[in-house]
């Protein structure tokens, strides 16, 4: 599944039935490379992260969380954890671990069950997820094709 369709998406809390916010953005993490956290949107202020661990399932329709305590306040998240914004790859530059640049990144193809990354996708090519090495507050390295 591409990110970008996933967007929008509504996050619902199970204990409650009630819609806790909704999908705005991702993390992610290397080694092996798979979504992290889910930013959400909320109603309250600030910004909001979901782990990926968190997520009990991610259906065509909603994401569901078994409690609406497992969503996060993001300026509770360290920076060096993979669920922080700094770790959100859309839109940043794609960097080779050789220094070639290799564009930016448009969206995510992912597998909605594990949230293992498939592609990283630019405007002209779709990098395979397991050359992700670090995502980073400017950019997204990869390691150079062989």
């Amino acid at each position: 599944m591409l990110f970008t369709r996933a967007q929008g998406r509504t996050v619902m809390d199970l204990a409650t039935a009630q819609t806790v916010g909704t999908v705005e953005a991702c993390t992610v993490a290397p080694s092996p490379a798979r979504l992290a956290g889910l930013r959400l949107k909320t109603r309250g202020r600030g910004h909001h992260t979901l782990s990926w661990e968190d997520v009990q399932s991610f259906g065509p329709d909603e994401v569901t969380v078994e409690g609406a305590d497992r969503i996060r306040d993001e300026k509770d998240i360290d920076p060096s954890h993979h669920a922080h914004a700094v770790h959100d790859p859309i839109g940043k530059t794609v960097l080779t671990d050789t220094g070639v640049r290799k564009g930016t990144v448009t969206d995510i193809d992912f597998d909605e069950q594990s949230g293992s990354i498939l592609h990283l996708m630019t405007p002209d090519e779709q990098i395979p997820g397991d050359a992700l090495v670090g995502v980073g507050s400017y950019a997204v390295v990869v390691t150079a094709p062989k």
